[in-house]
C-alpha cells in the first residue's frame, strides 16, 4: 500500500514563494481536510481564527489558502471564506468540476493530537504546544504517518473544554485514526473515556496523567525539577522561600508543589505556600500573596518559586506595587522556560521543559504500541533544566537574618 506523506522541511511539492510557515499551515489544513474534520462543502474558519489557531501571521494562511486553492482542495469566490471542494474534485467559477487523484490517506494512518493550539505572545521560540505538535509531526511523517492538530481552544478550560476533549477523542476512534497522542486539561472529566479509548487504540498523554497507570504517559519530572530548584536557592542561603502556585489539583502543580515541600523541610527551612485564584484574571485581588509580602523585612519571603514562568511575571509586577524590587528584595524564578524575561527585560531564572524531545518521545511512544498493541503501558518522565538568570542572583544579605 502506498501511504503519502508529507515533509514539512521540503519545498519541492510548493511554490517557491511558500515559506516553510506556510508549508506547515497548508500542511495542517491539508491534513483535516483529507481526514474529514472539515466537511466537504464547509466554510474554513476565518484567516483571523486560523492565524490565532496556528499561532502565525494571516498573510501566511493567506497563502496556504492560495496554495490549496491551486490544488483543487478548496473553492473560493472573491470576498467570500474558502470552502471545503468535493474530495477529488476541483470547483472551479465556472462550475466545472476537474479530476483530481484521490487521496490514497488512509485512516488508520492518521494519528490525532488533542491539545491547545498555546499562548503565543511573549513566549520566545513558539509556544511550548507548537514545539511538541512540530516534533511529533516529523516523527509520525518519517514513520509514514500524519499528525491531525484538533486544537481544544483559544483559552481551554471549563465545561466547554471538557466537551470538545470528549468529542475530538471520539472523534478519533469513529474515523478509524491509528491513534491519540492528547494534552489534557479538564483532568478528570473524560478519565474513564480516556481510558476506554485507550483499550481500542494507542493512547500517549502528555504533561498530564489521566485514566490510571494503564495510558502512556510523556512528560518532565515534575517533583525532582521543584526540588532542585527550591534547593539552589537554600545553597544560595534563603531560608524564607514562599512557593507560588495556583490551588489546581493537576499531576504537574501537585508533583511541583511536593518537589518544593520536601527540599525545604530537608533543609530545616519554613515552608510558606502561597496560592493564588485558579484561573482568574490577573488582576483579581491576591490577599494571601499581599499579606504574605507585606510582612517586615526580617519576616517576609527572600524568594519566590513560582510554579510557572507565567506565575513569575505576575509576581514580578505584584511585588512592583508593593514596593518590592526583583532581585534586590525578593528573588523569584519560574518553571518551563518559555517567557526568558520579567518586565523590564531581567532574566528570568527557571526550569527549562525539553518540548521538542518531549514530542519525539511522545511519538516514539505512540509508533511502538501501533507496531505492537500488546506493549506494556510507559510512564516517561523527562529531566527538566536549570537555567539561572538574572532574577536569582548571590544573595547580598545576612542568611541568618
Amino acid at each position: 500500500m502506498n501511504i503519502k506523506t508529507f515533509d514539512a522541511t521540503s519545498t519541492t511539492a510548493a511554490p517557491p514563494t511558500l515559506t516553510r510557515g506556510s508549508l506547515r499551515a497548508t500542511a495542517t489544513l491539508r491534513e483535516r481536510i483529507e481526514s474529514g474534520f472539515y466537511s466537504t462543502g464547509e466554510f474554513l474558519p476565518t484567516e483571523r481564527a486560523l492565524a490565532e489557531d496556528l499561532s502565525v501571521h494571516r498573510r501566511v494562511i493567506r497563502a496556504a489558502i492560495d496554495e490549496l486553492v491551486r490544488e483543487g482542495m478548496i473553492s473560493q469566490k472573491p470576498h467570500c471564506r474558502p470552502v471545503v471542494g468535493q474530495p477529488g474534485e476541483d470547483t472551479q467559477a465556472t462550475g466545472a468540476a476537474v479530476a483530481r487523484p484521490k487521496s490514497t490517506l488512509p485512516s488508520s494512518s492518521l494519528v490525532a493530537l488533542i491539545m491547545w493550539h498555546g499562548a503565543g505572545g511573549l513566549e520566545r521560540a513558539g509556544t511550548a504546544q507548537a514545539r511538541i505538535f512540530w516534533s511529533v509531526n516529523d516523527q509520525l511523517a518519517e514513520a509514514g504517518y500524519h499528525a491531525v492538530f484538533l486544537d481544544l481552544s483559544r483559552r481551554p478550560e471549563g465545561e466547554e473544554t471538557a466537551e470538545r476533549e470528549a468529542a475530538y477523542l471520539h472523534y478519533a476512534l469513529d474515523h478509524g485514526f491509528g491513534g491519540v497522542i492528547f494534552y489534557p486539561y479538564t483532568y478528570r472529566t473524560n478519565r474513564d473515556l480516556v481510558k476506554q479509548i485507550s483499550q481500542r487504540i494507542p493512547v500517549v498523554l502528555l504533561d498530564r496523567t489521566v485514566g490510571g497507570d494503564d495510558v502512556n504517559f510523556v512528560g518532565v519530572n515534575n517533583y525532582q525539577a521543584m526540588f532542585e530548584m527550591t534547593s539552589h536557592l537554600l545553597r544560595q542561603g534563603h531560608r524564607r522561600i514562599a512557593y507560588v502556585t495556583e490551588n489546581d489539583p493537576i499531576h504537574p502543580v501537585q508533583e511541583r508543589m511536593h518537589g518544593y515541600i520536601e527540599a525545604v523541610r530537608g533543609a530545616g527551612a519554613a515552608e510558606l505556600v502561597v496560592t493564588t485564584p485558579l484561573g482568574g484574571d490577573k488582576d483579581d485581588p491576591w490577599p494571601i500573596f499581599e499579606a504574605v509580602f507585606r510582612l517586615p523585612e526580617g519576616e517576609r519571603p527572600t524568594a519566590a518559586v513560582c510554579v510557572n514562568d507565567y506565575s513569575a511575571l505576575h509576581v514580578a509586577s505584584r511585588l512592583s506595587t508593593l514596593g518590592l524590587s526583583v532581585p534586590d528584595d525578593v528573588a523569584i524564578s519560574g518553571f518551563d522556560d518559555v517567557v526568558p524575561a520579567l518586565p523590564g527585560g531581567l532574566g528570568l531564572t527557571t526550569m527549562a521543559q525539553p518540548f521538542e524531545e518531549i514530542g519525539v518521545r511522545a511519538a516514539q511512544l505512540l509508533l511502538r504500541h501501533l507496531e505492537n498493541p500488546s506493549t506494556t503501558a510507559e510512564f516517561i518522565e523527562l529531566p527538566a533544566r536549570m537555567t539561572i538568570r538574572e532574577s536569582t542572583p548571590e544573595p547580598n544579605f545576612n542568611p541568618a537574618s
